[in-house]
């Protein structure tokens, strides 16, 4: 067999087959004589027709079986040997039924297939990432500690017989409702009145109150209000009514060894010291994500990497169906959805193209580094991840067996330590110095 393999644009390749005719004739006869034994033709005793009239007889039939033979061997063939990755589905020139297979000839046929692409690794010290050391300040831990002051606040009731004023604290319970349908309810519960979390509304009808007095407000949902933009209950119709338990004022705890002991710390400067390391550790993940955030845009924009147009445009034509069969599905219009369907094609475009060559690439590290997850090591990311979520590693594992999301966990640790790898051989970035004029 040969094979001559012509590069096309937009990542196709053009595979011209050549099958010899002895792989013909060898083929044809097997099958001519797999027939004359197996069929009975009038005059003649089973097997023993002559063979130019089993020929004759079922040509167009051994034709069209030893094509769907040959060709698709053929093609596996020369794609293994020439060491090609095939994307999607193959297009065979000319057709299996403009085909026809002559004795002692033999025949070409051409294979038009998207390829993935060869793809030449970079240095990877051509990427740059922010390498610079993690640094956590005394004064962040002690804001860290007054947050967790504030979170164990005790709200003590006031001895004095008296009505609301600006800045106090009260426990009140409450019943709300939302577009006229009772929703979440609290027996009691204790509320800074100078919270910005607290609706104005609640605030303004709390301000001269006595403890036991009721009364009952609407919300204002328009973005008239201090609301964040795109919130959820802009437009809705709520309505509270409440009951002032008591009048509060805060008693923070001290930070000392007591309040450490309490929550299960030896002493203070223990526990300041554990939430440092605490802090610490979250940094440096964050500088991690950062980091691993840097290393994908980089490839995404530096490695080049094409990826076939008609993968593409398959991938954007399936999801903009699946989008409005979706939407069909909710009963809503793309607007009420609030997705642009002018701009959802180029940002389908890029979005797939940015994964495929994430992937590619990171196949190609994985490959060249020799970098893989063994089956040790995946039981034991596995563990680990349970006992973190505080679930049975077994029984989890089970879960992701029963999913089939096995080798896609396997996949994502495999790229974790493909990161890790990409992080530590890359340069660090150079910092932005201003010096003064």
């Amino acid at each position: 067999m040969k094979v001559a393999v012509e590069k096309l644009d937009k990542g196709r390749v053009k595979l011209n087959i050549e099958i010899p005719a002895e792989e013909v004739k060898q083929e044809l006869d097997q099958q001519y004589q797999k027939i004359r034994k197996s069929v009975a033709i009038p005059g003649f005793r089973k097997g023993k027709a002559p063979l130019n009239m089993v020929k004759a007889r079922f040509s167009g039939y051994v034709q069209a079986d030893v094509l769907q033979k040959l060709i698709p061997t053929a093609y596996d063939n020369a794609i293994r040997d020439e060491e090609l990755t095939p994307l999607g589905e193959v297009d065979i020139q000319p057709p299996y039924d403009q085909l026809e297979l002559v004795e002692d000839q033999g025949f070409t046929f051409s294979a038009l297939v998207n390829v993935k692409p060869e793809i030449l690794l970079p240095d990877y010290s051509d990427f740059q990432i922010d390498k610079s050391s993690v640094n956590v300040s005394k004064e962040d831990v002690d804001q860290r500690m007054k947050q967790l002051q504030e979170i164990h606040t005790d709200y003590i009731p006031i001895e004095e017989e008296r009505t609301v004023r600006e800045g106090d604290c009260v426990n009140m319970s409450w019943q709300s409702f939302l577009d006229g349908e009772q929703g979440e309810s609290e027996a009691a519960a204790d509320i800074d009145i100078g919270s910005s979390n607290i609706f104005p509304e609640i605030k303004e009808a709390l301000i001269d109150m006595q403890p036991g007095e009721a009364k009952a407000v609407d919300i204002d949902t328009s973005q008239s209000q201090e609301r964040q933009p795109d919130d959820p209950l802009e437009g809705r119709e709520i309505h509270i009514e409440f009951t002032l338990n008591t009048i509060t004022q805060k008693q923070l705890p001290e930070l000392d060894d007591e309040f450490a002991r309490d929550l299960d710390h030896e002493n203070y400067d223990q526990f300041y010291a554990t939430i440092w390391n605490e802090m610490v550790e979250e940094e440096k993940n964050e500088q991690y994500r950062r980091q691993q955030a840097e290393i994908r845009q980089q490839v995404v924009e530096k490695v080049e990497i094409e990826v076939p147009e008609s993968l593409i445009e398959r991938y954007v034509q399936e999801s903009l169906t699946n989008i409005h069969a979706q939407l069909e599905q909710e009963g809503r219009t793309a607007e009420e959805a609030e997705i642009d369907l002018e701009e959802m094609p180029n940002q389908l475009h890029q979005s797939f193209v940015a994964d495929t060559k994430s992937t590619w690439f990171f196949d190609e590290v994985s490959a060249r580094e020799e970098i893989e997850m063994t089956d040790d090591e995946l039981d034991i990311e596995i563990r680990r991840i349970a006992e973190r979520q505080d679930r049975d590693p077994q029984k989890y594992a089970s879960l992701l067996k029963a999913s089939n999301r096995v080798e896609e966990f396997r996949r994502q640790m495999r790229d974790e330590k493909i990161y890790r790898y990409l992080i530590e051989h890359a340069s660090e970035k150079e910092s932005l110095i201003i010096t003064p004029s």
